[in-house]
């Protein structure tokens, strides 16, 4: 009888795991549609911004970066998960920075974004200058820290070139590691961007071929318009990071549910077996006492 009692304690505990995963499973499907949401209006503002560039392109090149070098050192943005339950999202990344920066490792300086990679960049002795937190619902304002860090960095030349890498979000079941350079722009980066969004864009086709008027001057317009490139790319990795983060958790507790299923079934089949035993060995002591007392 004790075998019995273990394994319905088993069972039972087990269906309780299976109610938190199927909960924690739902939530991330919820948060994961917010996200994908939040990914195509920022789409929308991308065509709009490329309109723009389209249209300036005669006038303006965004990539004929001049800059203002003061050291060898490199900024990388490092986009993490707010939680656990979805460690391959953070993996795959670490080993490609891990494999495309070691040779440079006392020249970087990291600004983390969550919290996950704080104490693992910190054992493996890389530079954390900077790390924020933000929630699932964050707004513009929560980016202020990242932007204006950057921005100050960039305008004292503190860095010969700044990446943000992050996972992007194909789709529920691809993830795919990813990383861009947001400076000096870089025409490759920004195409490969481009193509990772599925967006087929030419700057230098259908260019109005009218004057314009750039207010107040041309230099301070093409800042003011890789400001928001830069700010755009780092907030759309964000977007793209936490989308796989609730894609990632959504498998791992359907995984789990799935599990838990599987051996509730087997637990249930072994208590059946067990209690099947235990009335055959019942039933055969009963009849065994009767022979004996007929004998």
């Amino acid at each position: 009888m004790a075998n019995l009692r273990q394994i319905k304690s088993k069972i039972k505990s087990v269906q309780n795991l299976k109610k938190i995963t199927k909960a924690l499973e739902i939530v991330s499907t919820v948060k994961l549609q917010k996200s994908k949401t939040k990914a195509e209006s920022l789409k929308k503002y991308l065509m709009d911004l490329l309109f723009i560039l389209q249209n300036l392109w005669s006038k303006v090149d965004i990539f004929n970066e001049k800059t203002k070098i003061k050291s060898n050192k490199k900024l990388i943005f490092v986009v993490t998960s707010e939680r656990w339950l979805c460690w391959a999202l953070n993996s795959k990344l670490l080993r490609q920075i891990v494999s495309e920066n070691k040779e440079d490792k006392d020249n970087i300086d990291f600004f983390v974004i969550w919290k996950k990679w704080l104490d693992i960049l910190s054992r493996a002795g890389y530079t954390v200058v900077w790390s924020t937190f933000l929630k699932d619902d964050f707004v513009d304002t929560d980016l202020l820290p990242v932007f204006e860090y950057l921005n100050k960095a960039l305008l004292h030349g503190e860095y010969r070139d700044v990446k943000i890498y992050f996972n992007y979000f194909k789709n529920t079941l691809t993830q795919i590691p990813a990383n861009f350079q947001i400076y000096p722009f870089d025409k490759s980066y920004f195409d490969q961007f481009l193509w990772n969004l599925e967006v087929e864009y030419d700057l230098k086709s259908n260019v109005l071929h009218k004057d314009l008027v750039l207010e107040p001057t041309t230099e301070i317009l093409l800042a003011e318009v890789k400001r928001q490139i830069r700010n755009y790319l780092i907030v759309s990795a964000i977007i793209q990071n936490k989308a796989w983060e609730h894609a990632s958790r959504m498998i791992a507790m359907k995984s789990a549910k799935d599990n838990s299923s599987k051996l509730i079934t087997d637990l249930t089949l072994a208590f059946n077996k067990v209690r099947q035993w235990s009335i055959t060995q019942e039933i055969s002591e009963i009849v065994s006492a009767k022979i004996a007392i007929e004998n």
